[in-house]
């Protein structure tokens, strides 16, 4: 019949590599896989992040703090400016790296597992980041840095106590060598004193028997009484 609406194609495993349903079929597969490998990055970062990074036992609070912060600045500049190679490369021996994330016990590792690689580019070692926009890899980086700004919100607070703590500790240090101090300049004083006094001794018994002596001589050229 002329005016029939034709049968739509085949859908799911009947469809053909040129229909449409199967191009559709085939992308959201695809979705799906990147979405699933996406996921397992995460839970390994994740596992890196709680188990060795956020260990307090053998990890500096203010250290987490820094190489959290650190991490959330590489990872933020790639995520947000996924077309700027600049972003994409640091020196592994620059201050960045090495004061904050190379610090941290786990440190390196979150690095890895964040998608970045360590490569040799001219003769020295980078830390790389180049996967394209659309990779699993990238995806993990998004999900990195969720993780690490979420964690900074709790590591701040424990950074805080113990930067209150070493500042005090340090108040009390220094005032304790300023109590040695004062107690040693004040030892030196009174040994300074007895030695001046020590010195000084003959010179006052001599005086005082001359003083005495000639009192006596006085008294016995005195004629006697009236």
């Amino acid at each position: 019949m002329s005016g029939a609406t034709p049968p739509a194609g085949p859908t799911g495993p009947d469809a053909a590599p040129g229909d449409p349903e199967f191009s559709k079929e085939l992308a959201n597969a695809h979705a799906q896989l990147i979405a699933k490998q996406v996921q397992e990055g995460r839970r390994k970062f994740y596992n890196q992040l709680e188990d060795h990074v956020l260990d307090y036992m053998h990890n500096n609070p203010v250290h987490i703090e820094g190489c959290l912060n650190t991490c959330v600045k590489l990872f933020g500049n790639v995520v947000n400016n996924p077309e700027d190679q600049k972003f994409r490369k640091i020196k592994a021996t620059s201050n960045t790296l090495k004061n904050t994330v190379m610090l941290v016990k786990g440190g390196e590792e979150l690095l890895l597992y964040g998608g970045w690689v360590p490569r040799v580019v001219d003769m020295e070692k980078y830390w790389l980041f180049d996967a394209e926009a659309d990779s699993v890899r990238f995806g993990v980086l998004k999900e990195a840095l969720h993780l690490c700004e979420k964690a900074l919100a709790t590591v701040h607070e424990k950074a805080e106590k113990k930067r209150k703590e070493k500042e005090e500790k340090l108040t009390r240090e220094n005032a304790e060598k300023e109590r040695i101090r004062l107690a040693i300049e004040e030892d030196k004083a009174e040994r300074k004193l007895r030695q001046e006094l020590t010195a000084a001794a003959p010179v006052l018994v001599g005086a005082a028997a001359a003083t005495a002596g000639g009192g006596n001589q006085g008294s016995a050229g005195k004629p006697g009484g009236e």
